[in-house]
């Protein structure tokens, strides 16, 4: 689901800006083309700003809870970690909120079991925001901004708010992310940035940063002449990343042998390095299930998951921070996978 624009775009073509602050209503009541969303700071003020604004979506902020601590968290923890986010979540959902802005997870994984939460929850549109450490397009946890956006698009996030520490890595990142992204790209940046003409790529969206105003950053959008189109390109390929690399694979991929997800799967996927394409585990009980999420860490490969069980195998996919592959395997029932493929991405060969 794409961010509901108002206007559909500004006639002059220029990016839109996602506005946070109550004193910039005014301006948005006054350039309501150069606006394409709202976000307000708790539920009343959702209510307000949606009958104020309309047709404008005005959406609400959800931050993403504290990972709980390793060693002492029930199994799997990704599963723990969606039920956390979903009782930090439930009490600030609003009927009025139009769609909603996670942000604050400490790891991708987090941030996409706090996706998946929020799925369960609601059915409105989810706009994600990225944090860029470096100038090679990675988050705080090492993961490649290719592979995020890869993950999240296919999982329902509708939009990618970029945030970086330096102008020079949020163009690295946008310039990586674009040609993959099928979703609306959009930055959290200084008006000090735009008026420096950093280049910006397939940047639909600002969101003002803290301290900055969406005065100071509408005219410093207005004045910045920066910003590049880039195609969309690659449709060739099927982008299917591990949770923290992006890989680019052909439909008919190769598959290791069956691996079995018990107590040996670390030795299996040892010996499965010098191995070519993708890695197929096989799931037969929960047990599999935590010993796929205690040895994610070593995958570094296309993974392909079959089980039986449908319902083993949505326990799979709901703990794998990647997109699984499914090569028949065990068939599943038509609706099942249709399922499947909506709500955790799984990519059919």
């Amino acid at each position: 689901m794409e961010l509901p624009l108002y206007p559909p775009a500004d006639p002059d073509g220029k990016p839109q800006i996602i506005l946070t602050d109550a004193a910039a209503l005014p301006l948005c009541f006054a350039r309501p083309a150069r606006f394409a969303a709202a976000i307000a700071p708790d539920g009343a003020a959702c209510a307000a700003w949606a009958a104020q604004l309309e047709p404008l979506p005005v959406g609400l902020t959800l931050t993403c809870p504290p990972l709980p601590d390793e060693e002492s968290c029930p199994r799997p923890a990704t599963v723990h970690y969606i039920g956390l986010c979903k009782a930090a979540f439930r009490s600030l959902l609003h009927d009025a909120a139009a769609f909603y802005c996670l942000r604050g997870a400490q790891t991708f994984a987090a941030l996409r079991a706090a996706a998946l939460a929020l799925g369960d929850l609601s059915g409105r549109t989810v706009i994600a925001e990225l944090g860029i450490e470096d100038d090679e397009g990675h988050l705080a946890d090492g993961t490649e901004v290719r592979a995020a956006v890869g993950v999240l698009q296919r999982i329902g996030v509708s939009t990618v708010i970029l945030t970086a520490h330096d102008p020079a890595a949020l163009t690295a990142a946008l310039d990586l992310a674009a040609p993959y992204a099928r979703i609306s790209l959009g930055v959290s940046v200084h008006s000090a940035w735009l008026r420096a003409q950093t280049t910006l790529y397939n940047t639909e969206f600002f969101l003002p940063v803290e301290h900055d105003d969406e005065a100071r950053l509408l005219e410093a959008v207005d004045a910045h002449s920066a910003s590049r189109t880039v195609p969309r390109d690659h449709d060739d390929f099927i982008l299917a990343p591990d949770g923290r690399h992006a890989h680019f694979i052909d439909p008919t991929i190769d598959m290791s042998d069956e691996i079995e997800c018990g107590p040996r799967l670390g030795e299996a996927l040892i010996d499965a390095e010098d191995e070519a394409g993708a890695l197929k585990l096989v799931l037969e009980t929960e047990d599999d299930v935590i010993a796929l999420e205690e040895h994610r860490y070593m995958l570094s490969r296309p993974l392909c998951l079959c089980a039986e069980s449908a319902e083993l195998l949505e326990q799979g996919l709901r703990i794998y921070p990647g997109l699984a592959l499914y090569d028949g395997t065990w068939e599943q029932p038509e609706d099942v996978l249709h399922y499947l493929e909506q709500k955790y991405g799984l990519i059919r060969l």
